[in-house]
């Protein structure tokens, strides 16, 4: 209630506000881009650029087309961006600091964008940091770093809170997850009833992000299978030597992809000798707790129980880029990657944890995810 209270005195307090001109019209089609750069010790990325980009990507849509941004920046007061046919306009600007990693304040931006911009759908953009899925546990881990928008090096946004204060505004109809380690199961689960689709890279990203010149427009595609455009304009940019692995999962399916992954773990965890399969080898994204999903369950399932799971996965997951290496961890890998490995999300596998406090953490909070209960994994003693 307190940060709820700070936000409305922040825009009681807004300077600089233009009224647009579309304020009664309904829009086509709004992309909402969120931007928590306000961080420190080497964490800002210059969202200048991209801006440039974005201004670039918009030169040719309709007036019935705008991306709208709100931009949390270092050394500056939060403030929102209209981006249409090649220009901007600052339409509100905040005259007091928000956290832009609560998302309470990411909701209720967004509200105040939806109200301000009426339109027949929207799609959000989350521009900056993230490490895939993240449950916080006390404030003295010194690894805490799954999650999206870092502010000040410390401070993320749970993935759960993201998807609670998500859910109390209108279905999108996209994410698209301009950060590192975005497209994991974890995640696409927890988030199947804020948005229709996920579009990101289970891997780190380049440091530049997207080429917003060609995905913007992308992102305001009309046809069913939208998606492809932009996740082939991401696949085209080659950064530092290496194209991006990207995916589509369609979140509807997820509910039917958890029931497969029920099925395919219990083929082959009850003949197992241990409770943590062997996961050498097999295809990670970060690190070796980021794993390929199609990967993990081809190497373990009988062929009948995989082609009975691969029909789930291949519903959810509508369309993927494959690349032979990424950056896992900041280093450029080669993971012998196939067509027949590759799927594109990954999955996290609890491991033997005695020794390493990092695992122990992880084997901990997964039981926090909604994907836990889904997909079984409670029930094969993880």
């Amino acid at each position: 209630m307190k940060q709820f209270l700070t936000i409305v005195a922040a825009l009681c307090l807004f300077s600089a506000c233009h009224h647009h001109d579309d304020e009664e019209r309904v829009l086509e089609h709004v992309v909402m881009v969120y931007i928590a750069n306000d961080n420190t010790g080497g964490w800002n990325i210059d969202q200048r650029s991209d801006i440039r980009q974005m201004m670039e990507g918009t030169k040719n849509l309709t007036r019935d087309q705008k991306v709208v941004t709100f931009i949390d920046g270092p050394n500056e007061h939060p403030y929102i961006l209209e981006i249409a046919q090649g220009d901007t306009m600052r339409v509100l600007q905040y005259n007091e600091e928000l956290s832009s990693s609560d998302a309470a304040v990411m909701s209720d931006v967004l509200a105040w964008i939806e109200q301000h911009y009426a339109a027949e759908s929207y799609g959000l953009v989350l521009w900056g940091h993230a490490t895939g899925w993240e449950i916080k546990e006390g404030a003295n881990y010194s690894r805490q770093r799954r999650a999206y928008g870092i502010e000040h090096s410390s401070t993320w946004m749970d993935i759960p809170d993201m998807a609670r204060e998500l859910s109390r505004l209108p279905k999108l109809k996209y994410i698209f997850a301009d950060c590192c380690c975005f497209q994991c199961v974890e995640i696409d689960y927890e988030l199947r009833n804020v948005a229709d689709y996920i579009i990101a890279s289970a891997a780190e990203i380049p440091g530049e992000g997207a080429p917003y010149q060609t995905v913007v427009p992308a992102l305001f595609g009309t046809g069913d299978d939208f998606y492809k455009q932009v996740v082939d304009a991401y696949y085209d940019q080659v950064s530092y030597g290496y194209q991006e692995p990207m995916s589509v999962v369609k979140t509807s399916e997820m509910d039917d992809l958890a029931a497969a992954t029920h099925a395919a773990l219990a083929s082959f965890m009850s003949a197992m000798d241990t409770r943590y399969p062997d996961v050498s080898g097999l295809i990670y994204y970060f690190d070796q707790s980021f794993f390929d999903m199609n990967d993990f369950i081809l190497r373990f399932a009988d062929d009948n129980s995989y082609r009975e799971w691969r029909r789930s996965f291949d519903k959810a997951v509508v369309y993927s880029t494959m690349v032979e290496r990424w950056m896992a961890n900041h280093v450029n890998f080669t993971f012998g990657v196939t067509a027949e490995r590759y799927g594109g999300v990954s999955m996290f596998v609890p491991q033997e944890s005695s020794w390493n406090t990092f695992f122990i953490q992880l084997n901990q909070t997964i039981s926090r995810m909604q994907w836990y209960a889904a997909a079984g994994l409670k029930d094969f003693g993880w």
